[in-house]
């Protein structure tokens, strides 16, 4: 367990762990920006679980990518509009939307992984891969944690509701 305590808080790890967010995302959107790509994170994320499978339910690729509905609805608009990807209705459910991705928004793939790739090498650098490999199992634990707490928070939350109270 660790004593919070000890912690001032620039050095608390839930600092620390926002502030290395925020810079990874600033930096790969001034690495897509330097290579001349009008690309966001936010948009990256959505286009990458695009590459790895398409024609999914926006409402999967929402809870894929960590987006709300307001935020996945607009940078799919986005997207739709810049020609990368395209909706069609689910045959089986005419009011679910599959997403696709265009030939332009296959064609990026090549563009920006090598950009992505060449940022997260230079963020990384001096780290051992064993290092990166125990800092992902750190990170997923926590995640862990915090998954579990926030579902048994809502379950109670719900039975609490269910009980009158």
């Amino acid at each position: 367990m660790v004593n919070m305590r000890l912690f001032p808080r620039k050095e608390s790890p839930g600092f620390l762990i926002r502030r290395t967010a925020t810079l990874l995302k600033t930096g790969l959107r001034e690495a897509f920006q330097e290579h001349g790509m009008d690309v966001t994170p936010e948009q990256w994320s959505v286009l990458g679980s695009l590459w790895e499978k398409e024609g999914v339910h926006q409402s999967r690729l929402a809870e894929k990518t960590h987006k709300d509905r307001h935020n996945i609805t607009r940078i799919l608009d986005l997207l739709e509009r810049r020609g990368l990807i395209l909706r069609k209705a689910d045959e089986n459910d005419k009011r679910c939307q599959r997403v696709y991705l265009t030939e332009a928004g296959k064609e990026l793939e090549r563009t920006l992984v090598p950009i992505a790739t060449e940022f997260l090498q230079y963020a990384f650098r001096g780290l051992t891969q064993k290092q990166v490999s125990m800092l992902k199992d750190i990170l997923g634990h926590i995640t862990g944690n915090l998954i579990h707490k926030k579902g048994a928070a809502g379950k109670a939350r719900r039975g609490m509701r269910g009980s009158g109270h």
